[in-house]
């Protein structure tokens, strides 16, 4: 079963950044995940290597809607920004040697066709494949679900990030597949996982439905999990979701549940 990442930011948000780290080790976790804007880099270097947590993931280098602090990949207009955004995005990868970023899809544009909103995140994309591939640094693009939490994102099915990531044709471009997500839209996501897992970059996990602990409810992850363990995909699984216990019993919980491979 692949181990289980903690995101900072969706946990743990009762204590100061600091203590998330250590609270996430004291729990058994060794990888974890956060969104890089904002943040004190050398402070995140240190805690690295305090707490020997591995940061498999950074959020935050694209937005829905241009002109909110973050560049949008379906504004053509954005194209100089996002590509000095992803630059220092990469900086911020490589000092915390972080294999990869998340960039979500954007926001639908009033009067645009879905092949003009795949045309322009394609170009988008391929304007900052070479800057990725020379580092060495992959970015996850993430569908949401467009049923529940985000009813303005244009690409929501992991069919249409496919296609994005196959026509951009990098492979510093791939899909960060959130179990979550897909399946509120109907995915069957063993199907789905065993027919594309050579275009996933990587995952995220929340129960079905309410996006709280993967723990009951419509989905059973177990054989899921073990699904991604056959492909051979050999990094963390981050979970990503609102805990609905006391941050430390909601991570313990899922621990437990989802323990490390031997």
């Amino acid at each position: 079963m692949p181990r289980l990442s903690v995101h900072l930011e969706a946990h743990l948000s009762d204590r100061p950044f600091p203590e998330r780290w250590r609270a996430s080790r004291a729990l058994g976790f060794t990888g974890c995940e956060f969104v890089w804007r904002g943040k004190d880099l050398a402070q995140a270097q240190s805690l690295e290597q305090e707490t020997g947590l591995s940061v498999r993931c950074l959020g935050g280098t694209t937005g829905g809607v241009p002109g909110h602090g973050r560049p949008a990949l379906t504004a053509p207009g954005d194209a100089e920004y996002l590509v000095s955004d992803v630059e220092k995005a990469i900086a911020a990868a490589q000092a915390l040697q972080c294999p990869r970023l998340v960039m979500v899809p954007g926001d639908r544009v009033a009067g645009w066709s879905t092949a003009e909103h795949r045309a322009t995140v394609v170009a988008s994309l391929r304007g900052v494949a070479p800057l990725l591939e020379r580092a060495g640094v992959t970015v996850v693009l993430e569908p949401l679900n467009s049923r529940v939490d985000h009813r303005t994102c244009w690409c929501d099915t992991s069919a249409e990030a496919f296609a994005v990531v196959e026509a951009v044709g990098s492979p510093a471009v791939r899909v960060l597949y959130d179990l979550y997500h897909m399946a509120v839209m109907g995915d069957d996501l063993r199907a789905v996982i065993r027919a594309h897992h050579d275009l996933i970059g990587y995952y995220h996990i929340a129960g079905v439905p309410g996006r709280h602990e993967p723990l009951g409810g419509e989905v059973d992850f177990a054989p899921v999990l073990e699904c991604i363990d056959e492909t051979g995909y050999a990094d963390y699984v981050g979970l990503e979701y609102g805990p609905s216990l006391a941050p430390e019993e909601s991570l313990r919980r899922v621990r437990a549940a989802y323990p490390d491979p031997a």
